[in-house]
Formats: C-alpha cells, structure tokens, sequence
C-alpha cells in the first residue's frame, strides 16, 4: 500500500502522468484542481482567511487518502502542495496506516516549452479556469523545496519515458 504524491509548480505534467499511472496501477488519483472546481460550483470562493478554498482542497484530499488507506489501499494525491504542514500531514497519514510514502516531483527544465504548454492547455475541468502564466510565479515565490528522496520528471524528456519510470520507481512491472 502507498501514498503517492505528484506535485510541482502548475502545468509541468503532475495529471498526465498521474492519470496514467493510475490507471496502470489500478490506483484511484485524487486531483486538488477537479475538488476546487466542485467547491467553486457549489460557490464556496476562496478568502483571507484560514477557511478558503485552497484549505478546503487540501482537507478533501487528506480526507480521501485516509479513507483508502484505511481500506487498505493506495491513494495518488495530484496537487502542487506547496506547503510543507500539508506534505507533513501526508507523511503522517502514510506512517499512520503503513503506508509507503512516495513523492513523485514534475518540473520543466524548458521554460519557455512550460510557457507554450500552459498557453495552450485544455483541461476541461467543469467550474475551473485555464492557469496563466503568471500563476506559475505566483507559485514559485512559495513553493517549498523538496528536501527528501522523491523522483524527479522533467516534462522536457517524453511523456511515455517519465510514465515508465514512474511505473519503476513506484514498484510496478513496465
């Protein structure tokens, strides 16, 4: 059983891949994006305070994690996770149902491919709006460094080349 996190800045790859390795593995993928797009149709908006929509995402996928885990079954969390309390409840959540922990970091080496990609992207989640550019520096200026054993796909190398060692890295058969 693991807990899986793909994380990094918005539009390098983390859902793609996500997905696929998802439906490779047989393991259901929680993405924060598809559970802020619900909150935001049924109108909760995001606000100052320590209750807003991020918060609200964040509490959603611990929820559906630790209800997998309990079932004794793994989780794939797509999400930037920015901050280090939540990478740390998580951590916590796969301690506490012997879970393996495994982190799952997307970047893009090429920024000026990253810029094109989120330019042109598509993602059709009902109720969510298409990222720009400036989101993605918005969130770099936060973005915590991650600091433990995680495996690193550059969205500058193929897409069935980073699926693949996903698959690896995660103990599966490819």
């Amino acid at each position: 059983m693991q807990l899986i996190v793909f994380t990094g800045l918005p539009g390098t790859g983390k859902s793609t891949i996500a997905e696929a390795v998802a439906r490779e593995l047989e393991i259901p993928v929680f993405a924060k994006d598809w559970l802020e797009a619900t909150l935001r149709r049924a109108e909760l908006r995001a606000g100052d305070d320590k209750k807003n929509l991020g918060y609200a995402g964040y509490e959603l996928l611990t929820t559906l994690a630790e209800r997998q885990l309990m079932l004794g079954q793994s989780a794939i969390l797509d999400s930037v996770a920015s901050f280090e309390n939540i990478r740390e409840q998580w951590r916590a959540l796969a301690k506490k149902y012997n879970a393996q922990w495994r982190v799952v970091e997307c970047i893009w080496s090429d920024e000026n491919a990253h810029r094109a990609h989120l330019a042109n992207r598509q993602r059709h989640i009902p109720g969510w709006h298409e990222l720009e550019w400036s989101e993605v520096e918005r969130v770099k200026k936060y973005y915590a460094e991650w600091k433990e054993e995680r495996l690193i796909l550059d969205a500058a190398n193929q897409l069935e080349k980073n699926i693949v060692s996903t698959i690896v890295y995660l103990g599966g058969n490819k």
